[in-house]
């Protein structure tokens, strides 16, 4: 369960690199809590936010991720995290910075909306036996990873 205080804490859980491009929406009420994770889109489209519980620490970790609109017609991709098939712009490269002049890029969910996917698999969706819980956790363990190979 990640706790969150204020503002101030929320935005303390970014990298102090990404921390001046966070932009939190006004319908945020806080104390909060959540359960797993939170994502949010900000409203220009360019850019998702994603805070969640780091699965060895247990502590809140959030990341800024650009990400470009693709067209329509693109072809179907993978969602490397929830290994959901989506054709269009549902699934595309996201990329956080990695240091001042480095990016490092992930297909994910467009809007990180993992979490929804579970339970509507698409034709071309790899199978997986897990249950929901089971899932959702190495959704959470395929950020952690993420975060601790190539930013934190």
């Amino acid at each position: 369960m990640i706790r969150i205080a204020s503002f101030e804490h929320l935005l303390e859980k970014f990298r102090e690199l990404d921390r001046a491009e966070v932009q939190i929406p006004a319908a945020f009420k806080f104390p909060m809590a959540l359960k797993d994770y939170l994502a949010w889109v900000e409203p220009s489209g360019h850019r998702v936010y994603l805070l969640f519980e780091d699965q060895s620490s247990g502590e809140p970790m959030g990341i800024v991720f650009q990400r470009n609109n693709g067209a329509a017609d693109t072809p179907a991709a993978m969602c490397q995290w929830c290994h959901t098939v989506r054709p269009g712009p549902a699934v595309g490269l996201l990329t956080a910075a990695a240091g001042k002049n480095h990016r490092i890029g992930v297909h994910l969910c467009s809007t990180l909306n993992c979490r929804e996917n579970k339970g509507k698999p698409g034709i071309h969706d790899m199978r997986e036996s897990l249950g929901a819980h089971e899932r959702l956790h190495e959704i959470l363990e395929r950020m952690s990873s993420f975060a601790h190979r190539n930013l934190f």
